[in-house]
């Protein structure tokens, strides 16, 4: 007698589904758009400051605090708002003066006058944002804009415009510029060029208007 069965064939061995890593989608393996996602994700991250570390954050610093700013070692000392500074510095008709005195001392092995763009005000009604100082002198004889030789600390007041004594403010945020140096690509000269910001600072202003 014949035997009855499955018609004969053997059972067929289910066929195995590839691994997940090995799947392609238009051409490519599942694993390579994965991780070309993750390097698009990780740009985007640093161009928009995603990935930022605390310890790249700028320093909060307060009055009288040292400040490595590369060519310079600063301290902000104090802010005062002033009638005027004649002869030096005069402000418009109702106006005032705005100054932030620093303690400055240079690092590098040549003297240098103070840069205008060290010190910027933030925030101040009336001072733009972007807005350079009138100029700079040295509170020991008055000498505006003076050089300063290295290693020699001293007193120099940054000057602002503001323009109505009536509405002074009762504090600043300002910044301090740090400077790195290295090869101008122009030259192959030495230099110190703009860094990153160096500290931030929220001082009080003393009002000597009055």
């Amino acid at each position: 007698m014949q035997e009855t069965g499955t018609g004969g064939s053997e059972q067929e061995e289910p066929e195995e589904l590839p691994e997940l890593k090995d799947l392609k989608v238009r051409g490519r393996t599942l694993r390579t758009w994965v991780i070309g996602a993750v390097v698009l994700l990780l740009a985007v991250s640093a161009v928009f400051g995603g990935l930022k570390k605390a310890g790249e954050e700028t320093p909060q610093v307060a009055a009288g605090d040292a400040i490595d700013a590369g060519r310079f070692d600063v301290t902000v000392q104090r802010v005062v708002a002033v009638k005027d500074l004649k002869p030096l510095f005069t402000p418009d008709q109702g106006g005032a003066l705005i100054a932030v005195v620093t303690k400055l001392k240079v690092t590098d092995a040549t003297g240098t006058t103070p840069p205008l763009d060290l010190i910027r005000l933030v925030g101040v009604p009336g001072v733009d944002e972007t807005a350079r100082p009138l100029g700079t002198t040295n509170l020991r004889d008055q000498t505006m804009n003076p050089v300063l030789t290295p290693d020699a600390a001293e007193d120099v007041a940054y000057v602002w415009k503001l323009p109505k004594a009536t509405d002074l403010p009762t504090e600043v945020h300002l910044t301090v510029q740090g400077y790195s140096f290295g090869e101008s690509i122009l030259d192959h000269h030495d230099k110190w060029s703009q860094d990153k910001l160096a500290a931030e600072s929220t001082v009080p202003v003393k009002d000597n208007v009055k």
